[in-house]
């Protein structure tokens, strides 16, 4: 289990931090995706919701290709913000990005709470339950408003970003301890048999 949730972690990582030399992005997001996915890959036998998990990783690995080299697009933190292009990069690239990634940290979140919940770690399972909450909160706003931010000018825009990039950071990095601490908690199960409890 640990080294499976070891791939979570830096994939997860990977995705979160966005370093670019020019256009390039020097942590690639698709790189992150797909490590993702092959860490759900490797306990979708204890987790059955990481089966669900690792196509959306796939999907993201797949939307994330054009923005490596792209100059357009930036990120608050690991949350997405496209400046400019055309309607199909803002919806498809964007919006369905966004929308993805929302299900991609709820799995990470609720499979190893579901699994913590049914061997008795409490303790796990409340800090990866708060961790997707304080995540959910965080960027619900963001994807709300970003479609449109092309079409008003909205004078608290900087503080809402600066307020919501910023939970959105801490909560990423409470889900990225809790990745630590379920491979850590439950590595004494057996990832070839499957024990996922829905709760």
């Amino acid at each position: 289990m640990k080294p499976a949730f070891a791939n979570l972690f830096w994939g997860l990582l990977l995705v979160l931090v966005d370093i670019r030399l020019s256009a390039f992005d020097v942590f690639n997001d698709t790189v992150g995706y797909l490590l993702i996915a092959y860490g759900m890959h490797r306990i979708s036998k204890p987790i059955p919701l990481f089966r669900f998990g690792r196509w959306l990783a796939a999907l993201l690995a797949i939307i994330s290709i054009p923005a490596t080299f792209s100059e357009k697009s930036v990120s608050l933190f690991e949350q997405p913000l496209l400046l400019e292009g055309t309607w199909w990069e803002i919806w498809i690239s964007g919006v369905l990005g966004e929308f993805a990634l929302l299900l991609l940290v709820y799995t990470l979140c609720e499979g190893p709470s579901r699994l913590a919940k049914s061997r008795g770690e409490n303790g796990l399972f409340e800090h990866m339950r708060g961790s997707w909450y304080v995540y959910l909160f965080s960027v619900v706003p963001l994807m709300l408003i970003s479609p449109f931010l092309l079409n008003f000018d909205i004078g608290a825009l900087p503080v809402i970003l600066l307020i919501a990039g910023g939970v959105s950071l801490i909560a990423m990095l409470l889900i990225l301890y809790g990745l630590i601490r379920a491979g850590r908690d439950l590595q004494s199960i057996n990832p070839d048999r499957r024990l996922d409890i829905r709760v």
